[in-house]
């Protein structure tokens, strides 16, 4: 990869005089020249201007608050450099993100998920930030390679992740404990955690007409934004995928992805162990025997006083674990009036001080972050972090990303939909996914 070196320069004026009097005709020519030099002594560098960022994220508050603390910390370090965080909603955020960079409008630094940056560096709207990896105070080298990756074209980088998680499972201790069962985490250590196990762990757990649920696998936000966050390891795990590896064709449609899908919606209307699309019943609400979710869910997870709680890996089935890693990048959109200033700012939210901040929500690319006893002991505990976290990172792979992602994501939205009103069976609605999927992969 080629490097380029990124020198942020400031200039100081220094200037001296030597000023000696043996005679009262002296003084009176020093004195008369002394208007020029005074002011060259007295000059100072010309206050930096006043630069403004925007900062965008899909967070919550929590996350926002974090940030702004963070940069109120910057503030002393760039006393000209004021950044506002704001927020956009998951579901709307790559959207609107499409519409600001096409209108010339789009913040100056940006968080960016995986399935949307290969539209945006096909189309050549990020900037290059390839010279931060020659900054030795920066330390490029602690960054695991592979995070780096997606974000990377023609050996130039585009963006720095800041979150690299494997989905995981959040479980109610509780629950388990009142049902006599073993838990993810025994299960897990017997090498007998699969989706037949958890189905049944479910099924022992739910009471529909109460509205406990055995396990819930969508994650919180709701079905719009997260269909390929919620199933992709759910259908990795059987064996199949949602597209081929050449992101050509629909991949979905096999009897193993039948199985997946039959394995969702058989939860919901057979053995009602899931909540059904609509139903608000949280994890934290006591409620929900298992959820699938991200390290960002933890914050959430620990304000939790009614129940004891605990993370363990995702289940495997004849496919293997099939575990997802999700993915998110610091990027710096082109065209901007600030751009040198926004590529300081990426540095510092990705520098390993920032990096430590931001690893209570996010699974860090920093190796030194990401092995640290302060990143595993916000879990539940260090050996939960490191099963269902650390050790399941090796095998997790990042969802695939696509240039015209947000057609596929209505029309395999429109899809889902119908598995969720019964409107068809599974095959007959892949078979329909798989017509309608193929002909947006074709242009």
């Amino acid at each position: 990869m080629k490097k380029a070196l990124l020198l942020t320069t400031s200039v100081l004026l220094v200037s001296s005089f030597i000023a000696g009097c043996s005679s009262t005709k002296e003084t009176t020519s020093t004195a008369s020249t002394a208007p020029a030099s005074s002011k060259a002594a007295d000059a100072t560098k010309a206050p930096a201007k006043d630069v403004k960022l925007t900062f965008s994220i899909w967070g919550s508050d929590a996350h926002k608050k974090m940030y702004e603390d963070m940069i109120a910390n910057y503030k002393k370090l760039k006393p000209n450099v004021n950044v506002e965080v704001m927020i956009i909603p998951s579901a709307d955020y790559l959207q609107k993100m499409s519409v600001m960079l096409a209108s010339k409008t789009a913040p100056d630094v940006i968080w960016m998920l995986e399935r949307g940056i290969p539209q945006f560096l096909e189309a050549g709207q990020m900037e290059d930030l390839s010279p931060i990896k020659t900054d030795t105070a920066y330390d490029a080298n602690d960054i695991i390679p592979s995070t780096l990756e997606l974000v990377t074209k023609a050996d130039k980088l585009y963006g720095v992740a800041f979150s690299t998680p494997p989905n995981m499972m959040y479980y109610n201790k509780n629950l388990f404990k009142e049902k006599g069962l073993k838990t993810p985490t025994e299960l897990y250590k017997d090498g007998n955690w699969t989706y037949d196990e958890m189905n049944k762990a479910a099924q022992a757990i739910a009471q529909p007409d109460k509205g406990i649920y055995g396990m819930n696998l969508i994650r919180p936000g709701g079905w719009g934004p997260s269909w390929i966050e919620s199933l992709q390891t759910l259908v990795w795990a059987y064996g199949s995928d949602f597209f081929t590896k050449d992101g050509k064709k629909l991949a979905l449609n096999t009897p193993q992805g039948q199985q997946a899908l039959q394995f969702f919606s058989d939860s919901m209307f057979k053995t009602k162990v899931h909540p059904k699309p609509g139903d608000q019943t949280t994890f934290e609400s006591g409620k929900i025997g298992m959820q699938q979710d991200l390290l960002s869910y933890m914050g959430k997870a620990k304000a939790i006083k009614d129940f004891e709680w605990d993370i363990a890996p995702m289940p495997k089935a004849a496919g293997g674990q099939g575990t997802t890693l999700g993915y998110a990048a610091y990027m710096v959109p082109k065209g901007n009036a600030n751009t040198a200033e926004a590529i300081e700012f990426v540095k510092y939210l990705s520098n390993k001080e920032n990096m430590a901040i931001t690893s209570q929500f996010f699974v860090p690319s920093r190796k030194s972050v990401l092995n640290s006893d302060g990143f595993l002991k916000q879990g539940p505990s260090p050996e939960s972090m490191k099963t269902a976290v650390l050790d399941q990172m090796a095998a997790a792979r990042v969802r695939q990303g696509f240039v015209n992602f947000q057609k596929i994501d209505d029309k395999m939205k429109l899809h889902f939909d119908a598995i969720y009103t019964q409107a068809g069976t599974v095959p007959d609605i892949l078979k329909k996914m798989e017509t309608d999927v193929n002909a947006i992969l074709a242009q």
